[in-house]
């Protein structure tokens, strides 16, 4: 257990680090969406529930507060919707692929994780899914 009267005298310091990062986060986004690969599936919709992690690196400069020193979740989200309202797909593993496509079309995003699941295949659960994460190569950049 460390001495509080020896922590009163250190001062805080943040972790020495020459790139810090943070992540921008969709939590929970449930949607209609024209998904699944057999016939039953074709003809309606179903309730898909996403989950998204973006890593990029914490601006190296003092914040001021401003969105436009940020990346705005704006075009994740949007994104997501142009998927829903985009042709069928058959399998939760590519619309985990597009979204991740979709991560990585902003040059500054390093990693991303993302989370597809249909809810109501299988009742006995909280839905049925997959998790794909990939990682830009270190001094990549996205393709225009």
């Amino acid at each position: 257990m460390a001495d509080d009267a020896l922590l009163s005298y250190v001062p805080y310091r943040p972790a020495a680090s020459r790139v810090r990062y943070y992540d921008i986060t969709l939590r929970d986004y449930v949607d209609q969406f024209r998904i699944g690969v057999w016939d039953q599936e074709k003809d309606r919709t179903q309730r898909v529930r996403i989950n998204v992690s973006l890593t990029l690196p914490w601006p190296d400069r003092p914040m001021t507060d401003s969105l436009d020193e940020v990346l705005s979740y704006d075009f994740l989200i949007d994104g997501i919707r142009a998927l829903r309202d985009g042709a069928h797909v058959n399998l939760v593993e590519t619309l985990g692929d597009r979204i991740l496509a979709l991560c990585f079309s902003n040059p500054e995003v390093t990693r991303a994780r993302v989370q597809v699941e249909k809810l109501d295949v299988v009742p006995e659960s909280g839905g049925v899914g997959i998790v794909i994460e990939r990682c830009r190569p270190e001094g990549a950049q996205a393709s225009s």
